[in-house]
């Protein structure tokens, strides 16, 4: 039936007057409505009496400050006796207050779906951006245990199958701060101590969605007594657990856990949380494929770092430290070997790229310039002049940055001084400049003016070469860019700190001194693979 304003009574404004007493004096039909009282008997008595709630909670204070203040005064708040939500327009006149109520529980129900929704699409977007921008390993269990408390879960487990059988407990998140650590604990013990019957195990095994919306008593599924004592100070009423899967491959399974056994998951949370883990279930298997792939790059790369050779009258020490993300394998290397003349060549060099092709193109191109120069018994410049041939004529498809240099057997020649105990000849083709250390202990940036093309540009370009006749004592040292670039800094200031490296440790012993170099002038997680190769000259024989 409609009120007055032709609105039907669940929705019409329902008023009433109170006197200075707050006993109703006066009432609309749908005030009788929403009250759940007929006016006969309402009228006359104390609000407060009827609905005591009302007194300490929102309505009684706010319909004092009305009172004090003499102007109207607005506001929301629950009804606990009507079980509604009330929008309170409440106007004194004098002694009397005139209350207008209006049900927004419809409204508000809606508002709190849509900022539900808001959520739980802000949940999705910040594990999509985990996903997106996480670590080269891939997303970070934690992390996503986090993201899903408080909106999914009170607190929530991951569980990852790692080798064969193997489960661990890799994340967790309570959404109590004073229960993180308790939580901590039985991460611990979770995945060796569940029985077969648990929630997890169950989900892990058949790779399907488990719902227990009222847990047993812990001992049926959990026969470990410290894990069950701190399963009891957790409180676990109900859990959902989702698998992460990749394909028809069970990876993990998310455990999300509430402790207020009245609590009731919609099946909009349910949806977001299958989202969750499936985009988390993907994201692993990436990590997965990621990692084994950049392991075969690894172990193809260290296949060609060989251990360097022993020239009579000198002695050479090399390094290559792997970037601090590790599947961020790169084209870096370094080789040293002897010609048939007795000459000894010494190569550094980068191929573009950090990726298992740049590895690969690192083999290509290494290989090229080992046999080319072992079998042609060419000069440095000649040396890069084929290379570069090679790479046209076998449609490489890769550019590479490369030194490389030969240290005669001995000195000679018409204007080497006669302290001279070596001859070093090197060509460059767009990489670093190599850095000397004198024996009188200053070290000397081995630049010229121009620089040479990388290899793999243009074949008919021509190459330089450039010498140095170098004295007992004399370290060179050559180098990939990976030790002196730096974000926000320039690459001649890296160059600069490295020579003064070089200048202050060169007279540590050569293997020393490559690791004094790394420990000044390496930051703690490099950005870039680094390849180091050190030449001292100790005779002339």
């Amino acid at each position: 039936m409609p009120d007055q304003h032709g609105l039907p009574l669940a929705e019409a404004p329902s008023w009433l007057t109170l006197d200075g007493a707050d006993r109703v004096v006066a009432m609309n039909r749908p005030a009788e409505a929403l009250l759940g009282a007929p006016r006969e008997e309402v009228l006359g008595r104390c609000l407060w009496d009827l609905f005591p709630q009302g007194r300490e909670h929102a309505f009684g204070p706010r319909y004092a400050e009305a009172r004090r203040s003499g102007t109207p005064l607005a506001f929301e708040a629950y009804g606990t006796g009507v079980q509604r939500w009330l929008s309170v327009h409440a106007v004194p006149e004098g002694e009397v207050l005139h209350v207008h109520l209006l049900d927004v529980t419809e409204r508000r129900r809606a508002q709190e779906e849509l900022q539900a929704t808001v959520r739980r699409l802000e949940l999705l977007g910040a594990v999509s951006e985990l996903i997106a921008h996480g670590s080269d390993q891939g997303i970070a269990v934690g992390e996503l245990a986090r993201l899903v408390v408080p909106d999914l879960a009170d607190w929530c487990t991951v569980t990852l199958v790692q080798t064969g059988r193997l489960r661990r407990t890799l994340g967790w998140a309570h959404h109590d701060p004073a229960l993180e650590p308790v939580l901590e604990r039985y991460a611990g013990y979770q995945a060796a101590t569940m029985s077969r019957e648990a929630a997890v195990a169950v989900s892990l095994r058949t790779g399907r969605e488990v719902v227990v919306p009222a847990l047993p008593p812990l001992g049926d599924w959990v026969g470990d007594a410290q894990a069950r004592a701190l399963l009891e100070v957790l409180r676990p009423a109900s859990v959902v657990v989702v698998p992460l899967q990749a394909g028809s491959r069970t990876l993990g399974a998310m455990a999300l856990v509430r402790t207020d056994p009245a609590a009731v998951r919609t099946e909009a949370e349910l949806q977001t949380a299958r989202e969750v883990a499936r985009r988390a279930g993907l994201a692993l298997d990436n990590a997965r494929l990621y990692g084994e792939q950049a392991e075969l790059s690894a172990a193809l790369q260290r296949s060609l770092l060989t251990a360097p050779p022993r020239p009579p009258g000198a002695e050479l020490a090399v390094r290559y430290v792997s970037a601090a993300v590790e599947a961020r394998i790169g084209g870096d290397w370094y080789d040293a070997f002897r010609q048939r003349d007795g000459s000894t060549v010494l190569v550094i060099g980068d191929v573009i790229g950090h990726d298992s092709r740049a590895a690969a193109a690192m083999g290509q191109v290494r290989g090229l310039v080992r046999g080319i120069a072992h079998a042609t018994g060419h000069r440095p410049a000649q040396v890069l002049t084929a290379v570069d041939e090679a790479v046209e004529g076998l449609e490489l498809a890769t550019s590479a940055t490369a030194v490389v240099a030969r240290l005669d057997p001995r000195a000679g020649g018409a204007g080497v001084p006669p302290d001279a105990a070596r001859r070093l000849v090197w060509s460059n083709a767009g990489h670093p400049p190599p850095l000397l250390r004198r024996p009188d202990g200053t070290a000397v940036v081995l630049e010229d003016a121009e620089t040479d093309l990388l290899l793999g540009i243009d074949p008919g370009t021509t190459r330089r070469e450039h010498s140095a006749a170098l004295a007992v004592g004399s370290t060179v040292l050559l180098y990939t860019d990976g030790l002196v670039e730096r974000r926000g800094t320039s690459l001649d200031t890296g160059v600069e700190d490295l020579r003064a490296a070089l200048q202050a440790e060169g007279h540590l012993p050569l293997e020393q001194l490559c690791d004094a170099v790394l420990a000044r002038v390496l930051p703690d997680e490099p950005e870039d693979d680094v390849a180091l190769l050190a030449l001292r000259v100790v005779s002339g024989d």
